[in-house]
């Protein structure tokens, strides 16, 4: 008789655990946490699971071509934030432009762990613009740039910072470490990506979603 009624609770159990899932915990619920992933945060998981379903897709759909965004940051970098660019609801934060480009490849520097490449765009000879190849990648462009992210959706700014790190490092792994860092001078490359604007610079450094090295699809 004990035997069958541990059965019968073994078999109840079971079914309760899997008739439960996972949901989203929407900020002020009662269990007090906004995390957009319950239970326990991995950003790494997170990330993971939006890269090429939410993260490259958002970014492509609203990526201007890097002339159009040149010309029009150059007349006014507030309307052109507005009109292709995206930035919180902090009003001095810097714009964030999803772009795509092609040119190319002029200087390759490797000589620290953020290495770069410069992009001549416009036939000029010259490096109008530099993209980050790793294997270090610092800052929060790619983060900041994503519409659907905000930092009301964590917990605390620990895991808004973490999810910015994962980011990155997922990046680095699938994007820029896959591209030879042999050879790459004189080659013709396109990109899309996404860089934080504030002025100080006339050369952008975008950070990499996607790049193909070869003439322009």
């Amino acid at each position: 008789m004990r035997g069958l009624l541990c059965a019968v609770l073994v078999v109840a159990a079971t079914a309760g655990l899997q008739g439960c899932k996972l949901v989203k915990n929407e900020p002020g619920s009662a269990q007090g946490s906004s995390d957009p992933y319950a239970s326990a945060y991995d950003p790494n998981t997170a990330v993971a699971s939006m890269w090429a379903t939410k993260i490259v897709p958002d970014i492509e759909k609203r990526a201007t071509a890097y002339g159009t965004l040149r010309d029009a940051v150059s007349a006014d970098a507030d309307a052109a934030g507005k009109k292709y660019g995206y930035r919180g609801k902090d009003d001095g934060a810097p714009w964030n432009f999803p772009t795509t480009l092609h040119g190319k490849i002029v200087s390759v520097d490797t000589s620290s762990s953020e290495g770069t490449i410069g992009v001549d765009t416009s036939g000029s000879g010259k490096a109008d613009v530099i993209v980050d190849i790793g294997p270090t990648l610092l800052g929060t462009a790619l983060r900041d740039s994503l519409d659907f992210v905000s930092f009301s959706d964590f917990k605390n700014q620990i895991d808004y910072a973490r999810f910015g790190t994962a980011l990155n490092a997922y990046a680095v792994t699938h994007v820029m470490t896959p591209l030879p860092r042999q050879g790459l001078q004189g080659k013709q490359i396109t990109v899309t990506g996404t860089f934080s604007f504030d002025g100080t610079s006339d050369q952008p450094e975008v950070v990499p979603v996607a790049i193909a090295l070869g003439d322009k699809p």
